[in-house]
């Protein structure tokens, strides 16, 4: 962001760094000086030109390159930032089933490799109330093994599906061609 200097500057936003909502830090970098900005879960970073001044209209510069396009969002939301809009809660990702499962999962294997129990563990998972329900073949036991089995295949190369990179079931192990 710099200061306009165009004929017309008086038409344009002015900057006013108290309207800008979220926790706001100024940090020095090799390029200058640089605005950090934290707004719901979001960070943005603007880098301040030296003639840039509280209530001085201004213009943002974004650089120019093939990926442009798939910035414009998140160029409009900084926008929406500098005028003192928070930015939509809907540009955040909702909790899926299935990214939940994954994190209950990881979480049942670091406990089980901390040592904890398969009941320590249901209780951390899913609170205190768990331990009136237990028994030692019921329905949180089996969750609890559920879990873990599921984490010890992400372990063991299941982790690769999640990350977009599954080998083909015709690929057996160390059928990798010799580099």
């Amino acid at each position: 962001m710099r200061a306009s200097r165009a004929h017309d500057a008086s038409t344009r936003p002015t900057f006013d760094l108290w309207r800008v909502p979220g926790r706001k830090r100024l940090a020095l970098g090799d390029s200058g000086l640089a605005l950090l900005i934290d707004v719901s879960a979001k960070r943005l970073r603007m880098s301040l030109a030296d003639d840039l001044s509280d209530g001085a209209a201004y213009i943002c510069a974004v650089p120019l390159g093939p990926g442009l396009r798939g910035q414009l969002n998140a160029f409009n939301a900084q926008a929406q930032v500098l005028q003192g809009h928070a930015p939509a809660e809907d540009c955040m990702r909702a909790v899926t089933r299935a990214t939940l499962l994954h994190l209950r999962a990881l979480q049942a294997l670091d406990g089980a490799q901390a040592g904890a129990s398969h009941r320590d563990i249901a209780q951390a998972l899913f609170g205190l109330e768990a331990a009136v329900r237990w028994h030692a073949d019921g329905e949180l036991r089996a969750a609890v093994r559920h879990l873990l089995r599921r984490a010890e295949a992400y372990m063991s190369g299941g982790y690769l599906s999640l990350a977009g990179i599954q080998r083909s079931a015709a690929d057996a192990p160390g059928d990798e061609p010799m580099r």
